[in-house]
């Protein structure tokens, strides 16, 4: 039977902070944004607070006019409404099914949904640096990980500043998709659901950023302008694809990467029960080791979740980030 490490062991062994929707919607500059940070629960109202730019105006309307045809309880959940539109859509082919009207064609409506989704983003983050963000960023080492569910840039933006005074050039080991270099300072980030920047090129991802520079140019939101298969980040689908290429890739490392964590602090991730292979990927990873949970979030259901996941680990809860900080754990200056 495996012993359980010792406190002070624990403090030399890598962590990992895990970042959600809420993450980043409680970015320090959300007041100074015109739209908030979307969650699975408001995307609807906010996409239709958007002003689209011309490119994305389509897309918007093409969605919007998709989820007015649903019951009024589908805008209530972005998830909910787009695998609604998405599977009666796959169902009409399938099925051969002859309607009066035309149906979109499941690329389209992948498409649109992907489209809002970055115009959303674009406009809630801009080029802005989150300072909590930064505060994170700052603690963590080079045999740490991030594991992010969220499309956005906002964990980038904030590495930028640590990577730029540590002299440490951007590349796409920063996502674990190529070999580090020789010497680094910086983390990994593993972007479970893709991310802005990217493009699907055959079973591989692509980097479209080429340096730290490109992120004081460009918001970045450019990944969802191509077309067919080329969509870099993994939809709302209940049932994502993480087993199949190239997305297994980064979900293995992941979860090797996992196993050596002592320390998992947890910020805006829901765990939502739709979500199984997330689970299961938090649970082989570190449901059976007495690891430290750190969970920030307001939601007392959020929270039990992580708990029922990993029962073994030591818990501390807290409800925003800003409380966070404000009582940091003992451990967590000490490596």
């Amino acid at each position: 039977m495996p012993t359980m490490p010792s406190a002070q062991e624990v403090d030399h062994l890598p962590r990992a902070l895990v970042l959600g929707a809420g993450a980043s919607r409680s970015v320090s500059y959300a007041p100074e944004r015109m739209l908030l940070s979307p969650l699975d629960s408001d995307f609807f109202d906010i996409l239709d607070r958007l002003e689209p730019d011309e490119s994305d105006f389509w897309a918007v309307r093409f969605v919007q006019n998709r989820v007015a045809a649903l019951p009024p309880p589908y805008r209530a959940s972005m998830e909910r409404a787009f695998y609604a539109i998405y599977l009666k859509a796959y169902l009409v082919r399938k099925l051969g099914v002859i309607q009066t009207y035309p149906q979109p064609a499941e690329i389209q409506i992948l498409e649109g949904f992907a489209r809002c989704i970055q115009a959303v983003l674009r406009c809630a983050h801009g080029m802005a640096l989150c300072k909590s963000h930064r505060s994170l960023a700052r603690v963590w080492r080079h045999d740490d990980m991030i594991v992010s569910f969220n499309y956005d840039l906002v964990i980038e933006r904030a590495l930028q500043a640590v990577a730029v005074r540590r002299n440490v050039n951007f590349g796409p080991w920063i996502y674990g998709l190529s070999g580090p270099p020789v010497r680094h300072e910086l983390p990994t980030i593993f972007k479970l659901h893709g991310s802005s920047t990217w493009e699907l090129s055959g079973d591989k991802f692509e980097v479209l950023t080429k340096s730290w520079r490109d992120f004081d140019v460009a918001p970045g939101y450019v990944g969802c302008e191509g077309g067919g298969t080329v969509f870099p980040i993994l939809l709302p689908f209940w049932d994502k694809q993480v087993e199949q290429k190239p997305w297994s890739c980064l979900w293995k490392d992941c979860l090797s990467n996992l196993a050596k964590v002592g320390t998992l602090v947890v910020w805006g991730y829901s765990l939502p029960p739709t979500d199984v292979k997330a689970q299961l990927l938090f649970g082989l990873g570190l449901g059976d080791r007495k690891i430290r949970l750190c969970v920030i979030d307001p939601s007392p259901a959020t929270r039990d979740r992580w708990r029922q996941t990993l029962p073994k680990a030591m818990y501390w809860g807290y409800d925003t980030i800003d409380s966070f900080f404000a009582d940091l754990p003992e451990w967590w200056h000490k490596r």
